[in-house]
């Protein structure tokens, strides 16, 4: 086999040696950003979030880099030290997230199963095919949380037999901006609620409650406004503790789902775990490029002390630039 040339090694080495640093200084800001105090520097903050989100980039790019290090560089030069650091800074903020719901067992009785999925849309979506065949499929959650839900997706909706016949209960709020709200259900709804935006950086909210396996669970649906500055993403954590504070209020089970523009390694999920836990994981979610692509988990089901998931998956490729989040839970 013929030996690579000194200086191609010494390319390729010193490369990955950067991007390798650099994935582990991008990691790392997620827990600085955490541990700032809430109001104090909100633009560092901001900007250190939108930074800290993308760890999935950073462990496959710098796990990668490692990798390639270990096999080319010459051993003992590597430096054991530093690769120490860079292992875990990538895999330890990556893994450092807000509290999940225990595991449970699956039951005897599917009956005892809540499935429960949330959808982003996208606003711009004429073709809600794929939608309403994965709605009138056996596949199909029991209670749905859509976002960027339009009149055109309203008219999908009601216009399929299939779906109408699945989802008796709804409570719809279609708007032609990217917040209008649905939740769908196959069991009843009761208490709901429309609660319209208090100013230009609130939107929409829904609130109901459905009667299930002889209990009542209190839903929220939410979309906040993407960080798109300092203002706007001290609104979505501002959002996401209301709610919370709403649902423990209410006692009992509760559910809050919807693309939350936040992922797991950001303040905003930290704020609420001690009311509301994740029953999904950190599979990606957004963009959805080419039908398979992601890698922001931005949207989530949150759930109440009191649950215990089964399991969590993304759902099909509905022509969104979201894939859909699908959680199975149970309340023993």
């Amino acid at each position: 086999m013929q030996q690579r040339p000194p200086k191609t090694l010494n390319f390729i080495t010193l490369r990955a040696r950067w991007l390798a640093g650099l994935c582990a200084l991008g990691a790392l800001t997620a827990p600085v950003s955490r541990a700032l105090p809430t109001e104090s520097a909100p633009t560092l903050q901001w900007l250190l979030e939108l930074a800290a989100h993308w760890q999935w980039l950073y462990l496959v790019v710098g796990a990668t880099a490692l990798a390639a290090l270990a096999l080319l560089q010459p051993r003992g030069r590597m430096g054991h030290g530093w690769l120490a650091l860079a292992v875990l800074a990538l895999g330890g903020s990556f893994l450092w997230q807000p509290a999940r719901l225990p595991q449970g067992a699956e039951p005897a009785d599917p009956g005892a199963v809540l499935a429960v999925g949330t959808a982003n849309l996208n606003s711009s979506t004429t073709d809600f095919g794929p939608l309403t065949a994965w709605l009138a499929s056996a596949d199909a959650p029991d209670v749905v949380f859509l976002q960027e839900f339009t009149q055109l997706a309203q008219q999908a909706l009601a216009g399929h037999p299939g779906v109408a016949a699945r989802y008796p209960h709804r409570l719809e709020a279609p708007d032609p901006s990217p917040f209008g709200l649905a939740v769908l259900s196959r069991y009843p709804l009761s208490d709901m609620e429309t609660l319209q935006p208090k100013d230009l950086r609130d939107t929409l909210r829904l609130h109901a409650t459905v009667a299930w396996n002889g209990k009542p669970v209190h839903l929220s649906a939410l979309h906040p406004m993407p960080p798109l500055d300092a203002g706007f993403a001290q609104a979505r954590d501002r959002a996401l503790a209301q709610e919370a504070e709403r649902l423990a209020q209410a006692g009992g089970l509760a559910l809050l789902a919807g693309d939350l523009n936040t992922t797991p390694w950001a303040r905003s999920l930290y704020l609420v775990e001690e009311t509301l836990r994740r029953a999904n994981g950190a599979a990606p979610s957004w963009p959805n490029a080419l039908g398979w692509l992601a890698v922001l988990p931005l949207d989530h089901v949150l759930a109440s002390g009191g649950w215990q998931v089964l399991d969590s998956r993304t759902g099909p490729d509905l022509g969104s630039d979201h894939r859909p989040v699908v959680v199975r839970l149970i309340a023993p």
